[in-house]
């Protein structure tokens, strides 16, 4: 999840020359030389002069992806002027609500913006692929993908083309024009083999020395985004694991985002592309690391970490304004329509949780929305203050109808003509049959290179550890899905309409399951898939067996479907629930006093009070000892109901009810005069 130009003058020079807008890329070059030491990081610099494109002719299109990009946020910081370009942008172009789907994954959601089509189509459906000839998982690559991408069908339009950057899309592809893979990004691959990181392929020895330069970001530039003394940010890039240590973490992905931009920068400065794509990883990365650090100030974090880290996104998001603002210029001085836009949003106001952490595997989708966003400026784009609506189907055929070039016949969306009213739809042909893809060949990559790369996604959880690191191998040209894949293909699935979709979700969540019968994930899905059918008999079985195959917060799981059984009068099944949570987790107070107030409820206190009786001794809860007051109160035992109240106002006095009860039992016939607690 990236002045005047100082930087590697000279050899990036011949780094681009490489790569001219003529014709195809010649395949070989001289190669650069090590660029000299910049005087400030390139994220601040930019050239004082560029050859502009001609005006006249097909006006170019610059797209930028920021992924996670959220209005919350963005809004935020352009009203307190830490976003200006974003701020003109917003006032000069055209923005809309973005809407993704499910499940909201980075890989996925970015290749359906590139092809227009949904996941079961393109086949992108995880992190990790499996490898056909060996069962070994791997970073997820290019060739996952079933259907041409827009790089792909410009190319064979005859348009010029240049990608840095974007999801899934290693080993580079042969386009007419020049394409840097997601590989050149620090932030999960670092340490990988870069073989056929670029096309063409003389770029490739360029981005690993320009790596070296852009990449690197020193303790002392950190101390702009964290309230750290130089020697504690040295130290603690030194004692902890990169992704893993926050501040380790934030200075990869500062270097990621600054080589990104000025790779495609510079790139796009020699060859003038019509179709440039650009992808930037970091603003998702720095919500989960950073989202519980900004204000307003959560329960859940010190006072230490807010002083520590809480200026580190406002700092994060004045680097990406900068680098948006050296794009809006070239969009202006090229007569380029810029597009710029999210997978999905990122809860960052009072939608926080410090019950769900943005870095654990089990919560870390939960930090997305659903609603990202999107923005377009420049030329042809119909200004407009309010603030539209679109899907992320939408993008490809928008920009392929800026282009002039055919979608897929299964590409979901329509151009957004709010930003662009006279827009044409584009015409639809079967791209699969009639566009080449072409790609270079990329290392094979160890064990432990795969290895490390998973625990990169463990570290901003999007894996628990827990998964097989080998599948069976398919033997098939393209790499298999991962179990994880057909989870969330079963997502998908249950999310679209129609009986056919439901049977595919269901079939979906058992191959996820045939592959890793530990896998708690898809167990819970096919639950709720067959509860939604009323099949409530196997859907309680595969509940129970998901919190058993290690699904977290038993607790909250079985009272939530309780709670939602009773909500639609379900009160056998929600009673049902309640006493297999109770004989699956006899030492839950919650499920147990749960299930004591069912009983309470039915007027069958005995069996209410046998819940409870284990609890109340120790007990510190007072909604235990309420529901203890309130059972033994029921069964007319008066003085014990006494004190599990007064046991409760002496842990939380402010409990206006307990006190009125309380004075109730203790005024009664018979009883001793009102005490204090």
């Amino acid at each position: 999840m990236r002045g005047r130009f100082a930087v590697a003058a000279a050899g990036m020079a011949v780094l681009l020359a490489s790569c001219r807008r003529e014709a195809a890329p010649a395949r070989t070059a001289e190669a650069p030389r090590t660029p000299a030491p910049a005087a400030a990081p390139s994220d601040a610099r930019d050239v004082a002069s560029r050859t502009k494109r001609p005006p006249g002719g097909r006006a170019p299109v610059i797209w930028l992806g920021l992924d996670g990009l959220d209005f919350e946020l963005v809004d935020r910081l352009a009203a307190e002027g830490t976003m200006p370009n974003w701020k003109r942008l917003e006032a000069e172009g055209y923005t809309a609500r973005l809407t993704s789907y499910m499940p909201i994954l980075s890989p996925v959601v970015w290749t359906t913006l590139a092809t227009g089509v949904s996941p079961d189509r393109h086949g992108v459906l995880d992190f990790q692929e499996v490898d056909p000839a060996t069962g070994q998982k791997m970073p997820i690559s290019g060739r996952s993908r079933a259907v041409p991408a827009i790089w792909n069908v410009a190319t064979a339009a005859g348009l010029s083309v240049g990608v840095v950057g974007w999801w899934a899309t290693h080993p580079a592809e042969e386009v007419r024009g020049f394409f840097v893979s997601d590989h050149a990004s620090a932030i999960l691959f670092e340490g990988l083999s870069q073989q056929g990181i670029a096309y063409p392929e003389s770029l490739s020895s360029g981005v690993a020395r320009l790596t070296e330069t852009d990449g690197r970001v020193s303790d002392e530039e950190l101390t702009a985004y964290v309230a750290m003394p130089v020697d504690a940010i040295a130290r603690e890039r030194r004692t902890r694991e990169a992704v893993q240590n926050p501040v380790t973490a934030l200075g990869r992905t500062i270097g990621a985002t600054r080589l990104v931009s000025h790779l495609a920068r510079e790139l796009y400065d020699r060859n003038l592309p019509d179709l440039t794509m650009v992808y930037f990883e970091g603003t998702d990365v720095v919500g989960h690391l950073f989202a519980t650090d900004v204000l307003p100030k959560m329960p859940c974090t010190s006072d230490e970490d807010l002083a520590r880290y809480g200026h580190a996104v406002d700092a994060y998001f004045e680097l990406v304004d900068r680098l948006l603002g050296q794009w809006m210029r070239r969009a202006e001085e090229d007569g380029a329509t810029l597009i710029v836009n999210s997978d999905h949003g990122f809860r960052w106001g009072s939608e926080r949780s410090c019950e769900k952490a943005s870095r654990d595997p089990g919560t870390a989708g939960w930090w997305h929305r659903l609603d990202g966003v999107f923005a377009a400026w420049g030329a042809r784009v119909r200004p407009s203050p309010q603030r539209g609506h679109a899907t992320v189907y939408d993008v490809d055929p928008t920009v392929s109808a800026l282009l002039g070039i055919p979608v897929d016949t299964h590409v979901r969306g329509e151009p957004i003509r709010g930003a662009f009213p006279a827009l044409p739809t584009p015409r639809r042909e079967k791209l699969a049959e009639t566009v080449a893809v072409r790609r270079l060949q990329g290392a094979n990559l160890s064990e432990s290179e795969a290895s490390d790369y998973a625990k990169k996604l463990r570290a901003l959880g999007y894996l628990s550890g827990t998964e097989p690191a080998r599948l069976a191998p398919s033997g098939k040209d393209r790499p298999g899905l991962t179990e994880a894949g057909w989870n969330n293909l079963g997502l998908f699935d249950a999310s679209e309409p129609g009986k056919d979709a439901d049977l595919a979700a269901e079939a979906a969540y058992l191959k996820a399951i045939e592959l890793d019968p530990h896998f708690a994930t898809p167990q819970y899905n096919l639950a709720v898939l067959y509860r939604r059918r009323g099949d409530d008999g196997r859907a309680v079985e595969w509940l129970f067996r998901a919190l058993a195959a290690g699904a977290p917060d038993p607790d909250g799981v079985v009272l939530d479907w309780a709670l939602d059984d009773a909500r639609h009068q379900k009160t056998a099944e929600a009673r049902r629930v309640l006493e297999r949570g109770a004989a699956a987790y006899p030492q839950s107070e919650v499920i147990r006093r749960a299930l004591a107030l069912d009983f309470f409820a039915h007027k069958d206190c005995a069996r209410a009070d046998r819940e409870l009786a284990p609890f109340a001794a120790a007990t510190r809860s007072t909604d235990t000892l309420n529901a203890i007051g309130l059972i033994r109160g029921c069964l007319g035992r008066r003085q014990d109901a006494v004190e599990a109240f007064r046991r409760s106002l002496s842990i939380d006095p402010a409990q206006e009810t307990v006190v009125r009860s309380l004075a109730v039992l203790e005024d009664g016939p018979g009883s001793p005069a009102r005490r204090s607690p």
